[in-house]
Parts: C-alpha cells; structure tokens; sequence
C-alpha cells in the first residue's frame, strides 16, 4: 500500500487504543505516534536497506546505440550466470544523456513462453531464458528516478524471480515490531510502547494483502512468507479504501469521546463507511476477476495454437 494508506491505518489503530483519544484531546501526540510507526517499515527500506543492498549486475542501455534487444540479450546473460549457490541481483537502469534527455524502458518475464521481453517505445526486445517462476503481474518500468532490482535464483519451476529482494525483508517483520513496542515504553511509557509495536505492525500485516509479501518474523527466519495476492501496492481502489476506512473509524472514535457524540453510530458506520468501502470493493474484485479471466482465456489459446503448430 501506499504511505498515505499506511498511515491513515496507523492513527486509526491508535485511537481503539485506551486513553490515545483522550491524550490526543489535551494535546497529545500518541495518536500522531501510530501513524508515523506505521510509515517506519518502508521508511527503513527506501532510506537504509535500498542502498546497503549488494547487486551483482547493474542493466542499462548503451549510451551510443540502446536498443530494446541488446538490454533483453544482457539480462538473458544475466540468467545464464545464476549458480546454485546463491541468487544473483540484477538493478535496472535508465540511461541520462541530458538534463531532460533519458532512454526508458520497461521488462516483462513473459512465463508462457520464458522469455525476457523488453520494450522501449514502440520496439521490443525478447530474448529467452527458460522455465521462468515470476509470481507477480505486469511490467516493470525503468524510469528517470531509477528502476527496480530482481533477484533470480534456480529453483524447482525453473528460475526464480523475487521483485525488490532488498525490500520487505527484515524492516517488514511482527518480531521488529514487538521490539520497538519495548524501546518505546522503556522511552516514553506503556501506553506509547502499545501505540507505536501497533502502529508498525499494522503496516505489516497490510503487506501481506499484496503478492510479495513479508519476512513477518526476522530474525528467527530470512524468508519472505508469500502475500495473499489480492492487490498490488499501487492500486487505487484498495489504497482508496484502506483511507476511508481508518479515516472514518478514527473520526468515529474521536467523536465517541466526546461528553456528547454528535454522530449516530448505526448510520454512520454503515452508510457512510462500511457501504462506500464495500461498494468500491466489489467493483476492484470484479476487475480483478475479469482481468484473470482474459489472461486465462489468452494462456488458453496460446496452448491450442502451440498444440496445433505441433
């Protein structure tokens, strides 16, 4: 999820915390301490774990002649370096040749056919590698700000492809979270240790939503535990969703401590939170199932093409 859904989550889980409304109330900022504990997690990541990160190749387009081919024949070389011993890094780059002058481009693992496919306005590179596991959707764009890194390992279905290996590894952990819960009491007292272990961990369990997932208990364990697959990180709807939700229970439970509420429970938390957030629910998962559907009814077809080419 986004930062802006995170902490909205945040605020909301601290304020069902007893006496953070009330603290909030004389000014208090145990309430604000949930929402900024609960960005912490890819704070960590996009500021200390980005950089510390090793890589083995950096991919970027040759300054004189980049095409989409020659980046899809050195990520292939990239596939035929893997070992057994250890999986290999690989960062994208794009490439400045001027103040607003960059060659972009994008990468796609096509599993089908277990190619590297690589696109670069209109022209597209393909190369092939071999049985490809990829358990995410859609291309990965290289952009002016940077591209993302992948890390390719063998395993049983072929190659695997882990997105951002830096990212949601030991920062995205329950164990972590419990931790800072104990430094900030020993800080600050129990009722912010309580605020800020929810706060982190909230973030956490949020991630699982997504395909990629957390090392939900570093350091006992260096894996990544898979997510649910029920949305990507940049979705709107969820992200959407996910706002309007915390940001409707906090106002309830900021108005329910009041010496007199000025909102009617039933109503709304039903028409006006939990009907809106259902609503736009239902139209994500129906996208979501048609666009499966698609793919589905494509991966088909290629299949009867290919047996019928046999």
């Amino acid at each position: 999820m986004k930062g802006i859904a995170h902490f909205a989550s945040g605020l909301c889980v601290a304020s069902f915390v007893p006496g953070v409304v009330e603290d909030a109330a004389q000014g208090g900022l145990l309430i604000a301490l949930g929402g900024a504990c609960a960005m912490l997690p890819d704070l960590l990541d996009f500021r200390f774990a980005k950089f510390l990160a090793r890589r083995d190749a950096d991919i970027l387009p040759d300054r004189d002649q980049p095409t989409p081919q020659a980046l899809a024949d050195a990520l292939a070389g990239e596939f035929a370096a893997v070992t057994s011993h250890r999986p290999r890094i690989v960062h994208l780059h794009p490439l400045r040749r001027g103040v607003a002058d960059w060659v972009l481009y994008s990468v796609r693992f096509d599993t089908a056919h277990g190619d590297v496919v690589v696109t670069m306005g209109d022209a597209e590179g393909r190369a092939h590698v071999g049985r490809l596991d990829y358990p995410y959707e859609g291309a990965l764009d290289v952009i002016e700000l940077g591209g993302p890194s992948f890390a390719i390992a063998q395993g049983a279905q072929g190659f695997r492809i882990d997105f951002l290996p830096w990212h949601r590894t030991w920062s995205h952990s329950l164990v972590l979270a419990l931790g800072l819960g104990l430094l900030l009491t020993a800080l600050l007292g129990p009722l912010a240790g309580l605020v800020g272990g929810l706060g982190y961990a909230v973030h956490v369990l949020e991630d699982q939503l997504g395909y990629m997932g957390s090392n939900l208990f570093w350091p006992f364990t260096r894996r990544r535990f898979a997510g649910l697959r029920l949305m990507h990180a940049g979705d709107a709807i969820p992200n959407i969703v996910t706002v309007w939700l915390a940001l409707g229970l906090l106002l309830l439970n900021l108005d329910q401590a009041r010496d007199v509420p000025l909102i009617a429970v039933g109503p709304f938390l039903g028409l006006g939170v939990l009907l809106p957030a259902a609503g736009l629910t239902l139209i994500y998962a129906r996208r979501k199932w048609s666009r499966a559907l698609a793919e589905q009814l494509a991966r088909e077809a290629l299949a009867e093409g290919e047996a019928d080419g046999r």
